[in-house]
């Protein structure tokens, strides 16, 4: 093949008129490739013979497997309704399916719980407020690692939560920061707040000296609970004590809490 010189870039672009003319001669950027053929002289086109002409071929059928079925030219009325229309339940059916008896408040009879607010300061436990709140009450089956309560009651426990994220203040890593201090660590607070969730059966005049609410905090703990022993007899179960509310008595309430709490008891004694 001879050797054909080709035209160096900065060449052409140098060789390029400034404007742009209707009138103007063409541009040849590769003047060594064979031109154009002029329009109307096009003898070289080539076809590929594999494919067919247009309009040729098996005519393509509108239906076939796998095809809806043609929209018909009118739709069929809307039968009319039958029966009467659905209505919203009573309160007492609703009452019934979730097993919950309201009483004259509100406030379930045969169901329920008693939420109470413990402060703690330094280890020591006090009550700071009550609540009735209707509905089940669960009692875990397991217990993750950080804080958790128990309710005992004659050594058998009546209650039991676990409190993941109270009496801890987060630091979150700071890469600016130098040395352990831009670390991601954690400070346990002396002083916080959470809440205990007493079923209602177990609330009672009788019991509340009887009632013993203590702070753990879990070191490690199995998978399940398998009995309603305290948790420092628990198999398996490591924690530590942190505080002890020995007993709810009356008389060492504040003025605030004793009220509500007086008020509960009444409501659910006289149920009873």
């Amino acid at each position: 093949m001879a050797n054909q010189e080709e035209a160096k870039p900065a060449e052409v672009l140098r060789n390029l008129p400034a404007e742009q003319s209707a009138t103007a001669v063409p541009v040849v950027l590769a003047p060594q490739l064979p031109a154009m053929e002029k329009t109307g002289q096009v003898k070289t086109v080539l076809r590929n013979t594999l494919l067919p002409l247009m309009g040729a071929g098996a005519q393509q059928t509108p239906g076939g497997e796998g095809r809806m079925a043609p929209v018909p030219p009118q739709r069929p009325a809307a039968s009319p309704l039958t029966g009467k229309p659905q209505e919203p339940k009573s309160r007492a059916a609703r009452t019934t399916d979730l097993d919950f008896e309201p009483d004259q408040d509100g406030l379930g009879s045969a169901d329920g719980y008693i939420r109470l607010e413990v402060h703690v300061e330094n280890g020591q436990l006090s009550l700071t407020g009550v609540k009735q709140v209707p509905g089940p009450l669960a009692m875990p089956s397991a217990l993750i690692r950080g804080y958790a309560y128990e309710v005992l009651l004659d050594e058998q426990q009546v209650a039991l939560g676990s409190l993941p994220d109270v009496g801890l203040r987060r630091a979150f890593a700071n890469s600016d920061v130098p040395g352990p201090q831009g670390k991601h660590y954690f400070v346990n607070i002396p002083t916080f707040d959470f809440f205990v969730r007493i079923p209602k059966g177990y609330f009672s005049t009788v019991n509340l000296p009887k009632l013993n609410i203590v702070l753990h905090r879990v070191e490690d703990a199995p998978d399940r609970l398998t009995s309603l022993a305290p948790l420092q007899k628990h198999p398996g179960v490591k924690t530590v004590e942190v505080g002890r509310l020995a007993g709810i008595k009356l008389e060492q309430l504040s003025s605030t809490v004793r009220p509500q709490l007086e008020q509960i008891l009444h409501e659910i004694e006289k149920v009873q």
